[in-house]
């Protein structure tokens, strides 16, 4: 199994996961606790990366330091979003709905990177847009 398929598994059970666990979190906690708590959550994987030897890889770093601070506010926002979300509905609908994340990330990629898509591709998008109906129902 290549080395992607395994990382795309593991992050899927681990975000499968953290639905779930994020449920409990804002049924004890508010929202707003939920993000710091989040927040200092990564605290470990961070010391993982800073002891890397390739963690300030890369041509253009100054560029990289930016989309990365960027991705850093649009994830937090979206996880306040996320708890809030959850602080007033069922995991079991929340969930499968935040996760039209990706619809946004391919139609985003075909606009502005000018990525094409497939049949396949087009079928994926079709019965995942299914399957999150399916599941909020």
């Amino acid at each position: 199994m290549p080395a992607w398929l395994v990382y795309t598994l593991l992050t899927a059970l681990l975000w499968g996961v953290w639905g779930y666990e994020a449920k409990l979190l804002v049924d004890r906690a508010s929202p707003y606790a939920g993000q710091i708590l989040f927040t200092l959550g990564l605290v470990v994987p961070l010391a993982v990366v800073l002891w890397s030897r390739r963690r300030f890889s890369g041509e253009r770093r100054g560029r990289g330091f930016f989309y990365a601070f960027l991705t850093g506010l649009l994830g937090g926002g979206g996880n306040v979003a996320f708890y809030m979300a959850l602080g007033g509905g069922s995991a079991s609908t929340v969930v499968p709905l935040t996760s039209l994340s990706p619809l946004v990330t391919v139609l985003v990629g075909v606009v502005f990177l000018k990525e094409r898509l497939g049949g396949r591709q087009y079928a994926g998008l079709v019965l995942a847009l299914a399957a999150i109906y399916l599941l909020s129902l």
